[in-house]
């Protein structure tokens, strides 16, 4: 568990007493049995406090293992390989795309996608073949059109549904699914507005082509910019929908120009 989920659920523990230490006087109940509720909540503000400071860090910390072996990548099978590069760039950030051709609108969850350029804003995402071998409507979408929307989705149960949902392949349009019309999901935190502006192929054989999005406009929940990072639903490993990292947190100072 989360050191922000463990934080969370303290202080409704510290309001849940609260509110049952208030009805207990109004029924005049005994004033052990209160007492007993105040020294309660009186412990969990402590800990809450405690975690809050960072005192307590290190019980959020986990044991990782020690890179010593070296594969081959030529030698792994289709799986293998691309079971390690998702479990060791990890986690990725997660955006549902959102495209339209001229009968309907399309959403698929996209994970090959980077920020590269800050001025211009710039994103670069691969979009691969289906099993077929047949271009995506993601991207046949976006070389007719030229605009997508990112939308990266709140770290919910609900989002990660609808994420699983709208990767099953179906003829028509994936909100269909979703039970909404689009083009922006109910539960986007963020929607980044963007304009296809390059597409080439990548190199070595790779079918996937390597498109290149500005960003021209955002629609976020607040005018600042939070110095935390945003909780979004991402993907850690190979199909593993979850939150972004918000255990314990180091501040970089340093930064190259």
């Amino acid at each position: 568990m989360s050191k922000k989920s463990v934080c969370e659920f303290l202080r409704r523990c510290i309001e849940y007493a609260d509110s049952s230490m208030k009805r207990k006087e109004e029924r005049g109940d005994d004033s052990e049995i209160i007492a007993e509720w105040k020294a309660y909540r009186n412990y969990t503000q402590y800990a809450l406090e405690e975690i809050e400071k960072g005192d307590l860090d290190h019980w959020f910390e986990r044991k990782s293992p020690t890179a010593d072996m070296e594969l081959d990548m030529e030698e792994l099978d289709h799986l293998t390989r691309a079971k390690w590069l998702t479990a060791a760039a990890s986690p990725r950030p997660l955006a549902m795309v959102s495209t339209r051709s001229e009968d309907r609108e399309n959403i698929a969850p996209m994970t090959s996608i980077s920020v590269v350029s800050n001025s211009p804003p710039l994103i670069v995402m691969s979009l691969s073949q289906n099993r077929e071998g047949q271009q995506r409507d993601t991207y046949l979408n976006l070389i007719e059109s030229k605009e997508c929307e990112l939308q990266f989705l709140a770290p919910t149960s609900k989002a990660a549904a609808d994420v699983d949902l709208a990767s099953k392949p179906i003829e028509g349009s994936e909100w269909e699914l979703l039970d909404s019309d689009g083009p922006i999901h109910p539960l986007a935190v963020v929607v980044m507005k963007c304009r296809l502006i390059e597409d080439n192929p990548l190199p070595e054989g790779a079918v996937a082509r390597l498109l290149t999005l500005r960003v021209e406009s955002m629609i976020v929940p607040s005018y600042l910019p939070p110095e935390e990072g945003l909780s979004l639903l991402c993907q850690h490993g190979m199909d593993r929908l979850t939150p972004s990292p918000i255990d314990w947190a180091h501040i970089a100072t340093h930064h190259r120009s």
